[in-house]
């Protein structure tokens, strides 16, 4: 991996708002994981997932519409339990209690990822090294997407805004099949090793392929004929992807970000405290609209989540308040978008930007 490091001389804003944040949960007498309201709605989800999977594959509907709307209801649940279950787990936020949080971490082994490799890539390379091309895999889908000014550019990139969708919808077949793969063969995250493998984790990956073929796939052929299992297996997997990847692409590949690179030397200094570089590489978006707070875990708190990853979403709204006072205080500015529209349509136009030229997208 690069060496990377911070600037170490102007944490002012950092040293405040996280004593601000410590303050509040201490005032409050509140922790700062998950609560009641967490634990009921991992519950809800998984039950609406496994509804689904019963009616779709046991009852089987026969109005060809109904079809396609469970399926896309399907889809869309199992991309909610990644956002709001797997993700502040994995992250140790979901519960106090460390054995709760590796149980529902294995809410991506679920849905067919191994959470080993996903707490290296995630939790340790995007959340530290945000936007940093060499490190983040996060923003590294050569050849057919530049998602940063400093990747390679090729003449197919003048169209990435007409065809990422059709990439985004097949992300999640891309990752059970093929990024698991790599990462267990080669044992790297993009340009960083793996921690040494146990047993455990051995027997994890393999498990988690094994039940993946055996209840997404195998069964449902079984039940359902190879024609019809095909089309609804293509069609929610198409769903899941666009919802897992424009929501998490909305708080860093948009217009404003910073981009840093790592690849050419493999040494980069860069000269803001890690704080303030969080701010300025990552955006919230509608954060005033309820529904979509509840839909994606949070994750439209984006600013706030890379601030405090061990803190649970349920938390955000409150702590948002917290970091816009501190950083206007400070003069740093607090990034984002107010309509869900308006991040969208940020996200297309630098991807357009990037798809242009191969100089730096402003």
């Amino acid at each position: 991996m690069p060496q990377i490091s911070f600037a170490t001389n102007n944490r002012q804003f950092h040293v405040e708002v996280n004593d601000r944040v410590k303050q509040y949960f201490k005032d409050n007498h509140m922790s700062q994981r998950g609560n009641s309201k967490l634990f009921f709605k991992a519950f809800f989800m998984y039950a609406v997932v496994f509804s689904l999977y019963y009616t779709l594959v046991f009852v089987q509907p026969s109005s060809i519409a109904l079809n396609f709307l469970l399926l896309a209801m399907f889809g869309t649940f199992l991309a909610f339990i990644g956002f709001n279950i797997m993700h502040d787990s994995c992250h140790g936020a979901f519960s106090d209690n460390s054995k709760v949080n590796d149980f529902f971490g294995y809410s991506l082994n679920f849905l067919g990822a191994e959470s080993y490799f996903w707490r290296t890539k995630h939790n340790v390379l995007h959340h530290t090294y945000t936007n940093v091309d060499g490190v983040d895999d996060d923003i590294f889908k050569p050849p057919f997407l530049r998602m940063s000014p400093n990747q390679p550019y090729n003449k197919l990139h003048k169209y990435q805004r007409n065809y990422m969708l059709f990439l985004y919808g097949v992300s999640t077949l891309f990752w059970v099949f093929f990024m698991d793969f790599t990462k267990y063969f080669t044992n790297k995250v993009y340009t960083t090793d793996l921690p040494k493998r146990t047993f455990k984790t051995h027997f994890t990956f393999i498990a988690t392929k094994l039940f993946y073929v055996g209840f997404y796939i195998a069964f449902p052929i079984y039940m359902l004929g190879f024609g019809k299992f095909i089309v609804g297996y293509l069609f929610y997997n198409f769903i899941m992807g666009i919802v897992l990847s424009v929501v998490f692409q909305l708080a860093h590949v948009v217009e404003g970000a910073i981009y840093a690179d790592a690849q050419a030397t493999g040494v980069l200094a860069i000269d803001e405290d890690w704080a303030i570089y969080q701010m300025k590489t990552t955006f919230d978006f509608c954060p005033n609209n309820k529904f979509i707070t509840w839909a994606v875990g949070g994750l439209n708190f984006q600013v706030e989540h890379h601030l405090f990853p061990k803190v649970s979403h349920v938390h955000y709204p409150a702590i948002r308040k917290i970091v816009r006072e501190v950083a206007a205080k400070h003069g740093v500015v607090h990034n984002e978008f107010n309509s869900f529209a308006e991040a969208v349509n940020s996200h297309f136009n630098m991807m357009h930007k990037l798809g242009q030229s191969p100089l730096v997208a402003a």
